[in-house]
């Protein structure tokens, strides 16, 4: 399939194994030749095509869809959970409150003295103030770390709504939808196979059970790329590069990327 239109083209590198045939002379001057495998990496191109009008109707359908089941199954939705618990009194319990109170005014304290030492008002020797700002960052690194898990606990608490549910399935409706590939270098073809939402969707599951280094890294890519393009965090192709830096910075491993320019993608 020729695809011109494409939010973005990346690469990943493909094991395979092939054999390589070597000649040689034995002593009596004669020809022999052996066969030698030997593994090398080929480059794969994977592309995320740009939806059309179309694209996008099927996949409002498919979220509204997906937002009734969460309904029908009992899922609160965001805004009942909110009320439920204002209700209530909020998400957090009073210990709680507390807590994440002393740990601000804790975090500021430590802050202040910081700032103090760096200064060093105190008129500490260079080995002192070293110490006691090394000791003083070890206590804001440890509050902060406890002020985060209290932040993250309490954010998980709207993550099992319907909207959440609903948007988790319409992006992996869009991966299975965007996901193309080319291994002959001539022509691209839907990474998930050809068919309806059932049959891309057993063809996903299929590939999660591979667990082939190849396999894993696409499957991440297209992930991480899809869902930061459907929360509108990459909208062209320079967003996508970026993202693309960050992931393999993340994940220690550099990737080619294709040199292309905006207009091929447009």
């Amino acid at each position: 399939m020729k695809i011109e239109k494409y939010l973005y083209e990346f690469v990943v590198n493909k094991a395979i194994e092939s054999e390589e045939v070597i000649s040689s002379k034995n002593e009596n001057g004669e020809e022999v030749k052996t066969i030698k495998k030997i593994n090398k990496e080929e480059p794969i191109s994977l592309r995320i095509v740009k939806p059309n009008r179309k694209l996008f109707d099927e996949a409002e359908l498919f979220y509204g869809i997906k937002l009734s089941e969460g309904i029908r199954a009992g899922l609160l939705t965001r805004s009942l959970l909110a009320k439920r618990y204002q209700n209530d009194g909020g998400a957090m319990s009073e210990p709680e409150k507390q807590r994440y109170s002393l740990l601000y005014i804790e975090l500021y304290k430590l802050q202040n003295e910081l700032q103090r030492l760096q200064l060093n008002l105190e008129k500490l020797s260079k080995e002192e103030q070293t110490q006691k700002i090394s000791d003083i960052l070890n206590q804001v690194s440890v509050t902060r770390k406890e002020l985060q898990e209290i932040e993250n606990y309490n954010s998980t608490l709207f993550d099992q709504t319907a909207e959440n549910r609903a948007r988790n399935q319409t992006i992996l409706w869009w991966v299975l939808n965007l996901s193309y590939i080319s291994e002959d270098k001539k022509e691209f073809v839907p990474y998930f196979g050809e068919g309806d939402y059932n049959k891309k969707i057993a063809k996903y599951d299929e590939m999660e059970e591979e667990e082939t280094l190849f396999s894993k890294e696409i499957m991440a890519k297209l992930a991480y790329f899809i869902s930061l393009w459907y929360m509108g965090k990459a909208t062209d192709f320079e967003d996508f590069k970026n993202l693309e830096n960050l992931f393999n910075q993340d994940n220690k491993k550099v990737e080619p990327v294709p040199e292309e320019s905006k207009e091929n993608s447009e």
